[in-house]
């Protein structure tokens, strides 16, 4: 990620780069994992953005121009995996819908000296989302 030097010694605003397999030569089979918004700045809307290369599996991460993304997001090519969007995951090309599940509850069991195995009731708050084009679920700590 290149970033210039001002004068007195300051890093300036990331440049961003494009969104480029150099190993196939090709933007053709990207698909996104993440993007994350960048600091202000004045050079237009950058974004931190992490994908890989379906064809020859190569991961890279960089700045980019947020116009780059919006151009693979507007296509729905290659977005067939889960995108974390700033804070929003994306499935299908959709940002998925949170559901009315909330706490998981799992029973254990754990040995304690002198009383053998004791049972102990755990219960972990969660925040389930679902993607209303497939179903598929994802559940993340809450």
């Amino acid at each position: 990620m290149a970033k210039d030097s001002t004068p007195s010694g300051e890093m300036s605003v990331p440049q961003g780069e494009r969104m480029w397999c150099s190993t196939c030569g090709s933007d053709e089979h990207l698909v996104l994992h993440s993007i994350e918004s960048v600091r202000a700045h004045t050079v237009g809307l950058l974004v931190a953005v992490s994908y890989s290369c379906a064809d020859c599996g190569s991961v890279l991460s960089h700045f980019t121009p947020f116009r780059e993304v919006a151009a693979k997001l507007n296509t729905k090519a290659n977005l067939e995996g889960l995108i974390l969007f700033g804070d929003s995951y994306l499935h299908c090309g959709e940002p998925m819908t949170r559901i009315p599940i909330e706490v998981r509850r799992s029973v254990t069991a754990k040995p304690v000296p002198g009383e053998g195995l004791v049972l102990l009731d755990v219960r972990l708050g969660t925040k389930v989302l679902q993607c209303l084009g497939c179903g598929f679920r994802l559940e993340l700590p809450a």
